[in-house]
């Protein structure tokens, strides 16, 4: 009996031997994982201290989005597109005058985006059987010409139906007389910046029934810093007269199909990308 508890006991402590962590946990990436069947679970850290932050949702205006592509050179503002690798967005919906336009051989237009550190760089394609643009300066919308709606505080008054001061109504008048001729833009607002503006940069081409403008645009028109991913409120638009001997807004056309002037949250967003 007594050499038999020896056998028992000497068994006992080979098992011991063999096996002295009885808390041991196989994980599924077969390591060894060792956790004490004592241990206290980790506390959720507080709020504001480790985790991953759930993103902000980007509110968009479902109007029209377009974006604007970085450009490490600068486009020649001279009229002439082959510079140019942004890609082509629409300007087709008729906002004032459909009666007055037969159709996309009568009036019709494009326009491309790219920006840097210094400007906006905006770039149209009009085709337009007859270039007449008599007007100027707070009048030049009543020819041939451009608008651009800018709201440089895109996201703080996303919801103001009315206009204020960051949001801007810029003019651009092609060439008075003809594509060829001086050139002017204007601020109509914000009231409080409205008149001529001579730091913008304005080149026109016309050939073949259609007229090529580039217009750069320092940011500090719009009182903004760029950066990436910024967003702001946006449209463009484009006005036609093909009577010679009155000035007029016979037709305008936008990229926005329902745009008001007087309320921004008719407008698109307008986004920076690298």
């Amino acid at each position: 009996m007594k050499h038999l508890s020896k056998i028992i006991l000497v068994l006992i402590v080979m098992v011991g031997i063999a096996f002295p962590c009885a808390n041991i946990v196989q994980a599924s990436n077969g390591v060894d994982q060792l956790v004490a069947d004592d241990e206290t679970p980790e506390e959720p850290a507080p709020d504001g201290v480790g985790g991953a932050a759930t993103p902000t949702p980007i509110r968009v205006r479902m109007n029209g989005t377009v974006k604007a592509y970085y450009t490490a050179t600068a486009p020649s503002i001279d009229g002439d597109w082959s510079d140019w690798s942004s890609p082509e967005n629409p300007m087709r919906f008729v906002v004032v005058g459909g009666q007055n336009r037969s159709g996309v051989q009568d009036f019709d237009a494009s326009f491309k985006l790219a920006w840097d550190e210094n400007c906006l760089y905006m770039a149209a394609k009009i085709r337009d059987d007859k270039y007449v643009q008599n007007a100027r300066i707070d009048q030049l919308y009543k020819g041939d010409s451009l608008e651009i709606l800018f709201d440089s505080e895109f996201f703080s008054d996303f919801d103001s139906t009315v206009l204020n001061n960051d949001d801007y109504q810029l003019g651009i008048n092609p060439g008075h007389g003809s594509p060829n001729g001086p050139k002017e833009s204007y601020i109509f607002y914000p009231l409080n910046q409205k008149g001529p503006r001579d730091d913008i940069s304005i080149g026109t081409k016309r050939t073949n029934g259609y007229t090529r403008v580039e217009v750069s645009i320092p940011w500090t028109t719009f009182n903004v810093t760029p950066e990436t991913g910024a967003h702001y409120g946006f449209a463009i638009g484009a006005s036609d007269n093909d009577d010679p001997t009155r000035d007029q807004q016979q037709t305008f056309l936008s990229n926005i199909k329902k745009r008001v002037l007087a309320n921004p949250t008719t407008w698109g967003d307008l986004t920076l990308v690298q």
